[in-house]
């Protein structure tokens, strides 16, 4: 049960990622959602509850096996050998870009956001899987309410991280908007007062996400050939330091997005 979890928790956690960039992307393009959008982001959501309800009451066998595969074994090795990807995969690759503007910008476009997004995602998921397992839990070096609040953003325990409330946040205002009829001024051309796009930040935050969801997966159970490993307190860290700085500022352009729609809307 535990082994099958992990894969249901990834599904429901890309399906929650790939239909909220969908609507982040299409806002403009459309003038109400179809239903099939947040349907699908509320079937992720689902998934990923169920699932973590399901590990809350199952327990993790470990294989008999002595000598058993660890693909971590064969990633640390191709990371110590500095090997090259393979020239053919990054034609592959490139080829759909070269020919898309050819067929129309927007898909140019929608291809560089896809590959933007897997890039960031693999990056992560590489940056937890390398290095030695680890056998042993450890537990945070702190007590009182330091120890507490660190326990609650533990990614190692529970799924649901801060960027994914943030990132639910942001797709719920999204379908409100066009049902209630108040736009957003998405600060994406002309003289932006912010750096970012909320759009654009937003769609950054669901890659933190899925690598922030990934800490919680790989430490409850084995996952394509990856052996369930407890993450040190460097990588967990470094999650919650790239999520500072990752959503504050996308719930800071949010909320002045929200508020000046409202005060356009209702003037």
């Amino acid at each position: 049960m535990r082994h099958v979890s992990e894969y249901s928790m990834f599904f429901g956690i890309l399906i929650v990622a790939l239909s909220g960039n969908w609507i982040i992307r299409n806002y403009d393009s459309v003038s109400v959602y179809p239903k099939a959008s947040y349907i699908l982001f509320g079937i992720g959501l689902a998934i990923i509850v169920v699932t973590f309800m399901m590990n809350r009451f199952s327990t993790y066998h470990e294989d008999t096996y002595v000598h058993r595969k660890d693909n971590r074994d064969a990633l640390n090795k191709w990371l110590q050998d500095n090997r090259p990807f393979s020239k053919w995969l990054i034609g592959i690759i490139m080829i759909p870009l070269l020919f898309a503007p050819f067929y129309s910008w927007p898909l140019f476009f929608q291809l560089i956001s896809l590959y933007l997004f897997w890039g960031v995602v693999l990056t992560g998921f590489v940056y937890i899987l390398k290095g030695d397992r680890v056998e042993v839990e450890e537990n945070w070096d702190y007590k009182g309410k330091t120890k507490t609040m660190l326990e609650l953003i533990d990614y190692r325990k529970h799924p649901f991280n801060i960027s994914l409330f943030i990132y639910i946040l942001v797709i719920v205002s999204f379908v409100l908007s066009k049902q209630w009829g108040i736009p957003f001024y998405m600060e994406t051309g002309g003289n932006p007062r912010y750096v970012t796009s909320l759009p654009s930040s937003s769609v950054l935050l669901s890659c933190l996400m899925v690598v922030s969801a990934f800490i919680y997966m790989i430490s409850q159970g084995d996952f394509f050939g990856f052996r369930k490993a407890e993450l040190s307190y460097d990588k967990v860290m470094f999650i919650h330091f790239v999520e500072i700085y990752c959503c504050g500022p996308v719930l800071m352009i949010w909320v002045f997005t929200v508020i000046n729609a409202l005060y356009v809307h209702f003037r």
